[in-house]
């Protein structure tokens, strides 16, 4: 069986062809507005805070709620927000109180509870004093943050057109916080507090036609058990998503100057990964054992698979002897089976959500992962023009070719291909 060291090897003997000028720019790509940055860092502020008060309330008054969101819900969030800023190069300086003396990458290298000015770390401290007190008061404090995070994702989600990268993953992290909500009000109720969120005031008391999305189940802390049929679409999906991952980080090591495969694959696909991954463990599944409900979520285990290695061996055998053979061939090729896996990424998405889940917490994060993997598709098809390959992802076969009207994320947006093809300097296809 060949190994990734011998692909490289491939690539080595081969000579690279510079990236076609096209879709190069004069200078840095700036596609949103400085207003739209500054509302992106802010939320990423307040996600960061609201985490850090779920994880030390969580483990102050052992929550298991609590400790949910703030640490299996909150990396994937994360993962969420970093995939924009690092996408639209945000600086996450900017705040409510004002520009922070930090840069981005120190502010995004803060542990639990450290922020980047005296005012961010007092509303901490004030948040966690207050819900420390009691059960009660620690479910109340998030449901106010709950709220207030979800007002300034609306309010920032008016500077962005519906199918816009940042529109998407905001409105994806408005749908978990509503669920997160319910989950707060069932558990405030389940305690005896008769009004539940409702306890925070009337700021705080929302119906589900204003919070429509649930995690369609009675309680976080209690999820539903799932189908055979729900367990193996999730051990699958997560496994897809790695295999895509593996995949376009492989290819860039093969073509460097193909800089939208490390993007994609470092931020996007680790991200995707994460999304499916927070429903692996919400619902307490071992991906490497997914039929055996006695066998539990063991993220150690995720940890130690490398490239090339997964639970479902259909995966370990296209990876091996039908992805990589074939982007080796040339980077138009590899161009060609970044149109392909997305694709079949998106109909897998698609087949297992006519299963008719019923959960709307499963079914939302497969819609939003068919939406990036939409967006993805057009970068490669917009790239693949770039280099002279007038149809685009068309080129790969009638089964790859798409239009708008299929694909209506990121279609016909060439300035998102050439964000996905930047490299952190600024300059496109490094």
């Amino acid at each position: 069986m060949r190994t990734r060291r011998d692909f490289l090897k491939l690539a080595t003997a081969s000579s690279l062809m510079a990236f076609a000028p096209e879709l190069l720019l004069a200078g840095e790509l700036n596609l949103l507005s400085s207003s739209a940055k500054k509302a992106i860092a802010q939320v990423w502020q307040m996600e960061k805070m609201r985490d850090d008060v779920a994880k030390a309330l969580g483990e102050t008054l052992d929550i298991a709620l609590l400790k949910t969101i703030g640490n299996w819900s909150a990396t994937n969030r994360k993962a969420v927000l970093n995939e924009v800023v690092k996408l639209y190069g945000i600086d996450l300086a900017y705040t409510e109180d004002g520009k922070l003396p930090l840069t981005t990458e120190q502010i995004s290298e803060l542990g639990a509870g450290e922020f980047a000015s005296s005012a961010l770390k007092n509303k901490y401290d004030d948040y966690v004093n207050s819900g420390s007190k009691s059960p009660k008061d620690a479910l109340l404090v998030m449901v106010k943050l709950t709220v207030d995070e979800i007002t300034k994702i609306k309010e920032a989600q008016k500077l962005f057109s519906p199918t816009d990268k940042v529109a998407e993953n905001f409105t994806y992290l408005a749908d978990g916080a509503m669920g997160h909500y319910w989950a707060l009000d069932r558990e405030l109720i389940k305690m005896g507090v008769v009004k539940g969120s409702c306890e925070a005031g009337d700021k705080y008391c929302k119906s589900p036609i204003e919070y429509p999305i649930t995690y369609g189940r009675d309680h976080i802390s209690d999820p539903k058990p799932l189908n055979s049929e729900q367990r193996h679409a999730l051990a699958h999906m997560w496994s897809e998503e790695k295999m895509a991952r593996d995949a376009f980080e492989t290819v860039y090591s093969v073509y460097p100057h193909l800089r939208l495969f490390y993007n994609i694959g470092h931020w996007s696909e680790v991200q995707h990964m994460s999304a499916v991954e927070e429903l692996v463990a919400l619902y307490n599944i071992d991906v490497n054992d997914y039929d055996n409900e006695n066998s539990h979520y063991q993220p150690s285990k995720l940890r130690e698979m490398g490239p090339g290695d997964y639970a479902i061996e259909d995966f370990e055998t296209r990876y091996q002897n039908v992805l990589l053979p074939y982007a080796v061939q040339s980077d138009i090729a590899a161009l060609q089976l970044g149109c392909m896996v997305e694709v079949q990424d998106i109909r897998d998405l698609n087949g297992f959500l006519k299963q008719n889940f019923k959960n709307p917490y499963i079914e939302r994060t497969f819609k939003y992962l068919i939406a990036g993997s939409q967006s993805h598709y057009w970068a490669y098809h917009y790239a693949l023009i770039a280099r002279g390959v007038s149809n685009g992802c068309c080129s790969a076969g009638g089964d790859y070719c798409k239009d708008a009207s299929e694909y209506p994320s990121g279609s016909h947006k060439e300035e998102l291909a050439m964000l996905w093809n930047r490299s952190n300097s600024g300059i496109l296809f490094s």
